[in-house]
């Protein structure tokens, strides 16, 4: 299979969406251990992943955004890191059709590093190298970093992922709209994250949940594309969740979703997603976008 990043030269590939609130959906509670409770329900976990790739998906995540062990010690879990990466990917292995790739994800500790918090940067290392060795030994061919809103936690958790794999990784963001511009929650612009994870050696640098708009995108990725000259992931919510019965509903079709997918490649985008709130159906209308855009 030819390497990602030579088929990013040539064409626009589609990440899977949500897991987490897909997987919610399906009864698992957002505040506790997705991925304990994937280990508990793999059949759903399968039909999910299987559906992904039915519609079209070039790559597939997992559901290890929260498997480090610094996040699963408040599920009394930490000792379990390696087996439920590596069981996650071997799940994802089991239903993945020729020509596509399975893609191991890694999400925010959960706690900040010192000063400002309680965790030391080697700790941080060291977890997310763990789960890095972990997702590469299950069978993952990348590795996502993904919903991070300190630029120097994502540093550390690609810096691992270098040291413990040669897997390429993705290294994305979450940016908010403010007075100030597009900025992650701490104050970290686009077009800075941009030219510091090239500097780092990310494969692929983008922009996933935050309270970006599917128009705002657009406008954070040619920021991105200014400053640096990897190849970038476009990867929103799908639209402002509400409360509805006790539920969060997110308003964003999957026509009125993929209506931007276009503006997301003009802008730069080699890889084309969503977040939150969206499913296989929201995944089939990209699909169908990016296949006319490929023509």
């Amino acid at each position: 299979m030819d390497s990602i990043i030579k088929r990013l030269e040539k064409e626009v590939l589609v990440l899977s969406g949500a897991m987490g609130t897909m997987m919610a959906k399906m009864g698992a509670d957002l505040g506790g251990c997705i991925g304990q409770w994937i280990v508990e329900h793999p059949d759903v976990y399968r039909d999910l992943v299987r559906e992904y790739f039915r519609v079209g998906c070039d790559i597939v995540s997992g559901g290890t955004f929260n498997l480090n062990r610094i996040t699963l010690a408040k599920f009394g879990l930490t000792e379990k890191a390696g087996e439920l990466n590596r069981g996650m990917i071997r799940i994802l292995k089991s239903v993945q059709p020729v020509g596509k790739y399975v893609a191991g994800s890694m999400g925010p500790m959960g706690r900040m590093l010192k000063p400002l918090g309680d965790v030391d940067p080697r700790e941080a290392f060291e977890a997310f190298s763990e789960q890095a060795r972990s997702l590469a030994d299950g069978g993952a061919e990348i590795v996502i970093v993904l919903t991070m809103y300190d630029l120097e936690e994502a540093v550390i958790a690609l810096r691992a992922v270098k040291k413990a794999s040669s897997l390429p990784v993705f290294v994305s963001l979450a940016f908010n709209r403010g007075a100030q511009g597009y900025r992650t929650m701490m104050g970290v612009s686009p077009d800075a994250a941009a030219r510091r994870l090239e500097a780092e050696g990310a494969d692929i640098i983008g922009a996933n949940c935050g309270s970006v708009t599917l128009k705002q995108m657009t406008e954070v990725i040619r920021l991105m594309k200014a400053h640096c000259r990897r190849p970038l992931m476009a990867k929103p919510n799908a639209g402002s969740p509400q409360v509805v019965e006790g539920k969060e509903q997110y308003a964003a079709s999957p026509e009125e979703f993929a209506e931007h997918v276009e503006d997301w490649v003009k802008a730069g985008a080699r890889i084309v997603s969503a977040c939150c709130g969206s499913g296989p159906p929201h995944l089939n209308e990209i699909v169908k976008r990016v296949k006319k855009l490929r023509a």
